[in-house]
């Protein structure tokens, strides 16, 4: 977070995007090259304001990470979250996501926690793709 102008905007393989509504930031996402073979992107820092939320702003910008991973040539999308809000996880599904595994983390990895605190601190991560060739995706060519 210190430098996110230099470590999203200063590289071609990497975006930030913010939506605003009267002057004021209401969302951010982003999207990170994985390096990796197969062509593969990462959705990273999805948030939208409270206020906002249910009011397609969430949908817009995950469309803008899709846009760009066609425009780039990417042929996927990916993302991890462990969120709680079942809004969240439909979201994704609407966006054409599938979730394609759920792994249990603790909340603080290598601490060695109580039974309770196993319990209580374990975090769901949620890994989910989007295959992009496949699903009709198209680029309006503007970032």
């Amino acid at each position: 977070m210190g430098d996110m102008e230099g470590f999203y905007m200063k590289s071609p393989v990497s975006c930030l995007w913010v939506a605003e509504l009267e002057g004021k930031v209401v969302g951010m996402v982003a999207a990170v090259d994985q390096k990796q073979p197969g062509g593969a992107i990462m959705l990273q820092r999805m948030s939208v304001d409270w206020r906002c939320r249910r009011c397609g702003v969430g949908v817009a910008l995950g469309r803008k990470v899709l846009e760009f991973a066609v425009t780039h040539g990417y042929s996927r999308v990916a993302l991890g979250t462990t969120a709680y809000s079942p809004a969240v996880h439909k979201l994704y599904l609407r966006l054409g996501f599938r979730c394609v595994g759920v792994t249990i983390e603790k909340a603080i990895p290598g601490a060695n926690w109580s039974l309770l605190g196993q319990i209580f601190y374990r975090v769901y991560l949620h890994q989910y793709i989007l295959d992009v060739q496949n699903n009709g995706i198209t680029s309006n060519k503007q970032n």
